[in-house]
């Protein structure tokens, strides 16, 4: 299977991925109408789609409709003349197709997965996270192995050292972190999952219950990872932060603009210990209590160059 056509961005876009792909002869449905409905609303069997019009309804281009076709993966019938035709059946595997698009798996990938008798969404995304996780280890190692500090003099023959030591570390070992997962107790979890998902804007997991309804263990995820929240546990020697009066930890947050996180955390009715303010570890930074009254620290890292200013009200 040949690589991703030159120029195609997933996602929008006139070389983009549809959000859904739909219409009919004379154009009855609209890209936006399929994007919302899905391809179940397109017209009867007997439909059919040139090349031109089913790139006008997906998104797509021509060009990129032609690749999917050279490399196998959307094969269209023929009329007698050569002519590309699209049915019903192709518009469903490419609206398929384009979902998938926007997960981000390679056209071969797609490709893979659609031709397996056994194929499901599920199994396919479940697939593909296995690899983005994997990328995202080599991505992680990469990064901390480049913002290393270079040896005193070394110049660029110690950095061309560090970048080839670099390519040569692609094995896993069985035995390396993968990743970190923060966990926090709580008294109250299902109090707790609201408090981070609503005021803090961290995006919402599941909430596990027993057999009695009661909510014994959550989730709550940052882009990078996974915060569980805990049940309080005396046989663990875990209390929660309401119990002692007190934490004996506290979880900080990276986003993207800190200031403006701060303003939505006040218009949600947040309660901020410190505004933001720029510190002397190269970030801007403020302070707020999570749902028991513990510590959260949000910040953002200061661009390079940026002058210093003196921390006023930090930690």
């Amino acid at each position: 299977m040949a690589g991703d056509v030159p120029g195609e961005v997933p996602g929008g876009g006139s070389d983009g991925v549809a959000g859904g792909v739909g219409g009919g002869v004379g154009g009855e449905a609209t890209a936006s109408a399929a994007g919302r409905d899905g391809p179940a609303d397109l017209l009867g069997e007997g439909t059919a789609w040139r090349v031109g019009e089913l790139a006008d309804l997906s998104g797509l281009t021509v060009r990129t409709l032609h690749h999917y076709d050279d490399v196998g993966l959307l094969r269209p019938d023929r009329t007698d003349a050569g002519h590309r035709v699209y049915r019903r059946a192709h518009v469903e595997r490419l609206y398929r197709i384009s979902v998938l698009r926007r997960f981000g798996v390679s056209l071969e990938g797609i490709g893979a997965a659609l031709d397996d008798p056994a194929w499901s969404l599920d199994g396919a995304l479940r697939a593909h996270l296995v690899d983005l996780e994997e990328q995202v280890l080599r991505m992680g190692r990469l990064l901390h192995r480049l913002a290393a500090e270079p040896s005193a003099g070394g110049g660029d023959v110690d950095v061309c050292r560090r970048l080839l030591a670099v390519l040569d570390d692609t094995a896993v070992a069985p035995t390396e972190p993968l990743r970190r997962v923060a966990v926090l107790v709580y008294a109250d979890l299902q109090a707790a999952h609201r408090h981070l998902v609503d005021v803090f804007g961290l995006d919402p997991g599941p909430l596990h219950r027993d057999a009695a309804g009661t909510v014994v263990h959550g989730e709550v995820r940052t882009a990078d990872g996974v915060v569980m929240l805990h049940r309080v546990a005396p046989e663990w020697r875990l209390a929660s932060p309401a119990a002692l009066g007190a934490a004996t930890g506290m979880l900080v947050v990276t986003v993207r603009d800190v200031d403006a996180h701060h303003a939505a955390v006040v218009a949600r009715g947040g309660t901020v210990t410190y505004p933001p303010a720029d510190q002397p570890y190269g970030v801007r930074e403020y302070g707020a209590l999570g749902p028991e009254g513990e510590p959260w620290s949000f910040w953002s890292p200061i661009p390079s160059g940026a002058e210093e200013a003196s921390p006023e009200g930090g930690r």
